[in-house]
């Protein structure tokens, strides 16, 4: 999906020699997963991602995948719904993409008057269509893209390219686009990470706990087929992990598919059993608080790891819409621009 879009005649590998980013309108786009607002939202969410080939991909899936979206979102509602609840709700993703755009916007008005901010969602509301239809009414003429995602993988950032894609081959729009395909390994991002890293390690004074880097996992046989996200989480951790004493593991593990390890969950309660005491989660593929952070770590791993004996977790904050975040997204903005 990556190359087909690169390849794409309306994408700019270095806009800033063709489009005049100072005096004409142009904006950007973040890319994101998508949430439900609300409770009453959950089975369209759901829907909307058992629907989508490129992540499920159902036996006979040209016939069966949207019968079978349904079964399956039908039957997992109840759950999801219930963990939903226990984090207010529904999801804050869309409030901190939202957040974060504004803090982006204030950096880049400063030299670019003319730029807007866009957030466009996958699996609900905004759709990234929709939003594309929007920076057309607003007569931007050239969007970069900006996936909320830090590696790249044909699960996230692939299948919002493949919206793009898709809208621009249907559309007459002229519009040109320019995308920053990952950002795990920048300095800036690395040094985000380790200063949540050391807030977390200090909160146990002199005791040194235990890191667990945890990414969000997927099927081994997306890794085995060349998908960069695993290289690049391991590369991730690497540089954001030296001097701790760390380890890699993977969640949201779901379905009767093989999928990459260790299972954090697994491993947090393996460490209670072996008399860690104490340890500190970073969830390395997240930026905003979400279902993942708020419910999966924060709840149910919290509660794991207490009864296999681990007496304090600490997660590390996520970065939302911390200044020092959005000054980041919008250097990686100026260096699209600038051709770096």
């Amino acid at each position: 999906m990556l190359e087909t879009f690169k390849e794409h005649t309306r994408v700019l590998n270095h806009p800033g020699r063709s489009f005049d980013f100072g005096e004409e309108k142009w904006g950007v786009m973040f890319l994101n997963m998508g949430g439900p607002e609300t409770t009453d939202d959950v089975g369209d969410y759901l829907y909307n991602v058992f629907s989508d080939r490129l992540i499920i991909k159902f036996p006979l899936s040209f016939l069966l995948q949207k019968p079978l979206a349904k079964f399956i979102s039908s039957r997992r509602k109840p759950k999801v719904i219930r963990r939903y609840q226990t984090i207010g709700g529904g999801s804050p993703l869309l409030k901190w993409s939202r957040l974060a755009a504004s803090g982006v916007k204030r950096e880049l008005a400063k030299q670019y008057p003319q730029v807007e901010m866009f957030v466009g969602m996958r699996y609900f509301e905004p759709y990234i269509d929709e939003e594309l239809e929007a920076a057309v009414g607003e007569g931007c003429r050239h969007i970069i893209l900006l996936p909320m995602y830090p590696q790249y993988c044909l699960a996230t950032t692939g299948t919002a390219l493949k919206v793009v894609l898709n809208w621009m081959n249907k559309t007459d729009s002229k519009m040109t686009f320019s995308f920053i395909s990952h950002w795990y390994n920048r300095p800036g991002y690395i040094a985000l990470l380790r200063q949540r890293i050391d807030e977390a390690v200090e909160q146990f004074g002199r005791v040194k706990p235990k890191v667990v880097f945890s990414a969000h996992a997927i099927p081994q046989k997306l890794a085995d087929s060349g998908d960069p996200y695993y290289s690049q989480i391991v590369k991730n951790v690497e540089m954001a992990g030296e001097g701790y004493d760390y380890l890699l593991t993977f969640q949201s593990r779901t379905g009767p598919v093989r999928w990459v390890g260790p299972d954090t969950f697994q491993t947090v309660q393996a460490l209670g059993r072996q008399g860690i005491e104490n340890v500190v989660v970073v969830p390395i593929s997240f930026v905003s608080d979400h279902i993942e952070t708020l419910h999966e770590i924060d709840i149910q791993l919290r509660e794991a790891a207490e009864q296999a004996g681990v007496k304090r977790l600490v997660r590390t904050r996520s970065l939302n819409d911390d200044a020092r975040f959005t000054e980041f997204l919008a250097d990686l903005v100026e260096e699209k621009i600038k051709g770096k």
